[in-house]
């Protein structure tokens, strides 16, 4: 069953579209939100990327908005694009979010029947035309159903990848797919029908929000597609002070990403090792844009995330890791706390077995616990990496990805112990007021 029908979903214009095309090649999706500063690059590359490696195929490019205020949708609708590729922009209708937009994206694409789909942030600076190649290529030239995208980025960018989504996808299902939420992905018109499922939007309110692109990857590795890499260059973008700027993201991606594992528990149950995943292009390592992140404003929020959650770290953490926790947490005011990759791991694996045995109406709570012992991660890998430059910094990402996979039998033992609890777990009255 695919998600609702085209007439609740697409505009009149876009209906009249498809009408008009009947059958696509490519379809490149950008989903946007006040992006008039980057989303004519954006689409200018991906339209020169198309007309030099793609000139024979049918293609469209297709911009899901949701509501800018900004002239967002103007500048699209100004964009030149070759002759023989369209170009369309729509207010996608539903819950506001990524996710959203996407969907949209996905209807348009399963209507056309394209052979490809490509979706892309709206919001990257650092785009060339050879995106194109890089993300159709893999698909419409090598069979692959799915295409993750492989670039540098700042040591201080995606925070929220690095410390948590990477070494989870990576533990949990054994592919090393180092940018499970890059942004930027592509796949065939078999894993669109699947993501058309209406049963998926139904069942994760997260995936209309920043959940897709975790929901995607780990559907398309679980859903027996080839995945694969491709390299991308840099990804520069705007950026997100992990401190003040990603706790709404942090708890839709994490969030999703716990409601899968216990669908998926059948799958990952099986694997103790990983793979490195395919990846197409050369890469190379090179220093880029560096973000800034207020380290202090990390430590403040994890400072009074102890004040109101320590109740709840206690009562959902082992014995054993919570006195480690406790002992590192309760040291005079002017020691410096350092959360360790290996008690970060237990307290991720804590939280992802927690979350899926608790009281429904709590996990959002749950969730919203976890975010101070992220900023305290966060601020702690800021400190290790230093004085280091990016490819340093990276080979600590993946250092600590393979403690995760190491962990992997300590996961399980406390999965299993949340699952054989007699009641779910709840921690509404642990809170601190």
């Amino acid at each position: 069953m695919v998600i609702d029908s085209a007439n609740q979903i697409l505009e009149d214009h876009v209906n009249q579209l498809i009408d008009r095309l009947k059958k696509v090649d490519i379809v490149i999706g950008i989903p946007s939100y006040n992006n008039s500063q980057t989303i004519k690059g954006v689409i200018t590359n991906y339209a020169l990327g198309l007309k030099k490696y793609y000139p024979g195929c049918k293609s469209l490019i297709v911009n899901s908005d949701g509501g800018s205020g900004d002239g967002t949708v103007e500048i699209v609708d100004k964009c030149h694009t070759p002759a023989g590729i369209e170009k369309i922009s729509t207010h996608y209708r539903g819950t506001p979010g990524k996710g959203s937009a996407f969907k949209t994206i996905f209807e348009i694409a399963r209507k056309l029947e394209a052979k490809v789909c490509v979706v892309s942030d709206a919001d990257t600076r650092s785009i060339y035309p050879e995106w194109t190649r890089a993300l159709v290529e893999p698909v419409l030239g090598k069979g692959f159903g799915y295409v993750n995208p492989y670039y540098s980025r700042d040591k201080h960018d995606g925070t929220i990848t690095n410390s948590l989504v990477y070494p989870m996808t990576r533990m949990l299902y054994g592919l090393r797919i180092r940018q499970p939420i890059g942004g930027d992905f592509s796949f065939s018109n078999g894993l669109l029908q699947i993501f058309t499922r209406k049963t998926y939007w139904d069942n994760y309110p997260y995936i209309c929000k920043f959940g897709v692109d975790i929901w995607m990857t780990t559907t398309a590795i679980n859903e027996g597609f080839r995945v694969c890499q491709a390299v991308l260059g840099a990804k520069i973008h705007d950026d997100k002070d992990p401190g003040r700027q990603l706790a709404d993201m942090y708890i839709q991606v994490v969030g999703t990403m716990f409601e899968l594992m216990n669908y998926y528990e059948f799958r990952w149950n099986r694997i103790m090792t990983s793979v490195q995943g395919t990846i197409f292009g050369d890469y190379r390592f090179f220093e880029i844009e560096k973000i800034d992140v207020d380290i202090e404003k990390l430590l403040d929020q994890f400072n009074e995330g102890y004040k109101k959650y320590r109740k709840v770290w206690k009562g959902i953490f082992s014995k054993n890791t919570f006195q480690e926790f406790k002992g590192l947490v309760e040291k005079p005011s002017d020691s410096i706390i350092h959360l360790s990759v290996e008690l970060w791991a237990k307290i991720v694996y804590e939280y992802a077995s927690a979350y899926n045995f608790i009281i429904e109406d709590e996990k959002e709570i749950l969730l919203k616990s976890m975010l101070p012992l992220y900023f305290l991660r966060t601020a702690s890998f800021i400190r290790e990496a230093e004085h280091l430059n990016y490819e340093i910094a990276d080979a600590i990402v993946e250092g600590d990805a393979g403690v995760f996979e190491r962990l992997k039998k300590y996961f399980r033992n406390r999965w299993s112990y949340y699952k054989n609890k007699k009641e779910p777990t709840s921690i509404k009255d642990k809170i601190i007021d």
